[in-house]
């Protein structure tokens, strides 16, 4: 079941005069237009807003004539693609939503994601139709599945299990697309998220390393909890959020593009190679309405099961 922030334990709210039940001097406007958002609360009650700014935000230019292309295709460097998530979750819906990505140019649907029913762990599919998840149909694009527990994701594109694949076809095969770690905060639940994600890197053509692993210990998070020296995967962590006395509150700069509290607000960047860029932001700005911005190395399809996993992660895994 995704659970909505309103039955979790770090939920903060927003008003026009107060955080989590506390009066301040700041509204939730004035958060705004300081491009802040809250994240999570913290020790003693205290409200977290959610903390540094996104170095030269500028909104990417957009071709999606090809669109399976285009959401398989890195974006580009300097420039945010900026879209946004609809969560549909009314009525039968309750416990197994639909989330829908669009571009914010234009409102243009890319792609939709439920999980599926009847599995252990959780599994989501991810179609270019927000009418047709099926498995088997032509429209699937990818899934992202986690571990039991619920803390570590992997993300595929729509091929095929390799213990399905025969012989010479390994092209057919799956390719990993990204893996989401998460790990517990010094607060607990309380606290900010840890979040770590390993994508295959992009050489300086715009070509993807491809990872279509036969056996377990071929993953790149495998790699990556076994201290491999990998030239082939970038490894990506959440900003952490830095303490506010004048809010009282954990803040980070969203740049107006995220305006309400949540657990689930998060901004990403590689620290090997710039720790100023960010290279993917997501956060609330509604009760069922996200936005999801992300440049280069990222392609739409892993920005999106990246923030589907924040959907899912539950707190009380920690």
């Amino acid at each position: 079941e995704d659970e909505d922030e309103d039955e979790e334990p770090s939920r903060v709210e927003t008003s026009s005069s107060s955080l989590s039940g506390r009066r301040t001097q700041r509204s939730s406007r004035e958060a705004m237009d300081d491009s802040v958002a809250p994240t999570s609360e913290a020790e003693g009650g205290k409200a977290q807003l959610a903390v540094r700014p996104v170095a030269s935000y500028v909104p990417a230019v957009i071709d999606t004539s090809d669109l399976r292309a285009f959401l398989m295709r890195p974006g580009p460097s300097g420039a945010m693609v900026q879209c946004y998530i609809q969560r549909r979750k009314t009525g039968m819906a309750r416990l197994f939503p639909t989330y829908e990505l669009y571009l914010k140019e234009g409102d243009k649907f890319l792609m939709a994601a439920r999980k599926r029913k009847k599995n252990k762990s959780s599994n989501y599919l991810i179609s270019l139709d927000k009418d047709d998840l099926a498995r088997n149909s032509g429209n699937f694009f990818g899934k992202l599945r986690s571990n039991f527990i619920g803390t570590e994701f992997t993300l595929y594109d729509k091929g095929s299990n390799p213990d399905k694949v025969e012989g010479t076809d390994l092209v057919m095969a799956r390719q990993e697309m990204a893996c989401v770690l998460y790990k517990q905060n010094v607060l607990g639940a309380r606290g900010p998220r840890k979040i770590k994600v390993m994508v295959p890197d992009v050489d300086e053509d715009g070509e993807r390393v491809s990872f279509r692993p036969q056996a377990a210990d071929e993953s790149m998070l495998e790699r990556y909890k076994s201290a491999q020296d990998d030239d082939e995967v970038q490894v990506l962590k959440n900003k952490p959020p830095k303490w506010n006395d004048q809010v009282g509150a954990y803040v980070l700069n969203f740049n107006g593009r995220v305006t309400r509290a949540s657990v689930k607000n998060f901004q990403l960047y590689n620290p090997s190679k710039d720790p100023e860029a960010v290279l993917m932001q997501f956060g609330r700005v509604g009760k069922d309405a996200f936005t999801m911005d992300f440049q280069h190395p990222l392609c739409a399809l892993q920005a999106f099961g990246i923030a589907l996993s924040s959907f899912d992660y539950k707190i009380a895994c920690e």
